[in-house]
């Protein structure tokens, strides 16, 4: 069951963390990403903040545009078909693999796993896109800004300017695309939390063995925290009544560690359905197969 947290004139919040009730209200028509600042006082912050943080030029990027942006529905069904493996355009180069197995190995001279997974998911949106400590800075303070409790943090990196220096550089990067500043600023942080326990995993000489790569992959697929949805009309959900202004975090997270499944990780189905849905997996198998092809001799564990 969702939990409720209403105090009038302060917050009106819906929590769930149930994987059916995560997938009831993702596909309930009431809850949307429009983020209009209604509601009471902490609801109208939060919905300012994503407001503020998750934009580009004006525009929302494509993880929080509403459900009836027919441009968003575009651009993510291209993007999907354009990441898909299946279509048999490469997605990743040598250099890219070779980095990323490299660090999950631990291999003398391998970059930083942050870094690493910025650049291959960088290069999907633009060929010449060199990952760098500031760049993955960047990403940090990006992601910072959209899910930090602090609101003095918040507002710091605000009036300092660092999360708008931050975002220019993270869209010069893949010369202004949204999807790749979403993708290089916000998503890949849920990349390097894969990786790094592909990295753990690495450690353990039983998962080396190539009858184990489809349950390596399966414990490195990370879904997001949360996501966030706020309700459009008054209505009852699967969790409970909701009022115009409702905001309903849906734990991603916490529903995965109790059994993992793309439904939910990828949002598989649904109208914000990740469109790197097929990519991630893919990555992180390719990225697994060369790290278990390295022979023994060569292995930093």
């Amino acid at each position: 069951m969702g939990r409720s947290l209403r105090i009038p004139g302060l917050i009106d919040l819906v929590r769930a963390d149930a994987r059916a009730d995560i997938r009831g209200l993702a596909d309930d028509g009431r809850l949307d990403r429009k983020f209009e600042p209604r509601g009471p006082l902490i609801n109208r912050l939060l919905v300012l903040r994503i407001r503020n943080v998750l934009r580009l030029a004006g525009t929302p990027l494509p993880s929080v545009a509403p459900r009836d942006d027919a441009r968003r529905a575009r651009a993510q069904e291209e993007l999907r078909r354009r990441l898909d493996p299946a279509a048999g355009k490469p997605l990743w180069d040598e250099e890219t693999i070779a980095a990323l197995a490299g660090a999950v190995r631990g291999a003398p001279g391998a970059p930083p796993l942050g870094p690493a997974a910025q650049q291959a998911v960088g290069r999907l949106f633009a060929a010449d896109y060199k990952a760098s400590p500031q760049s993955w800075a960047a990403a940090g303070v990006l992601d910072a800004a959209v899910h930090t409790r602090n609101p003095l943090q918040a507002a710091f990196l605000h009036l300092s300017g660092r999360l708008r220096r931050s975002r220019r550089l993270l869209a010069d990067l893949v010369h202004g695309d949204p999807a790749g500043v979403h993708a290089t600023g916000i998503a890949v942080h849920n990349l390097v939390r894969g990786f790094e326990r592909m990295r753990e995993l690495w450690k353990e000489p039983r998962w080396r063995s190539p009858a184990a790569v489809d349950a390596v992959v399966e414990q490195c697929v990370f879904a997001p925290p949360s996501v966030l949805r706020q309700a459009v009309m008054p209505g009852a959900t699967v969790c409970g009544a909701v009022r115009a202004g409702t905001l309903v975090v849906l734990e991603l997270g916490a529903a995965r560690e109790r059994a993992a499944g793309r439904d939910v990780e990828f949002m598989l189905g649904n109208w914000a359905q990740c469109p790197a849905a097929a990519f991630v997996p893919a990555l992180l198998q390719a990225v697994w197969k060369r790290a278990i092809a390295v022979p023994e001799s060569e292995a930093v564990s």
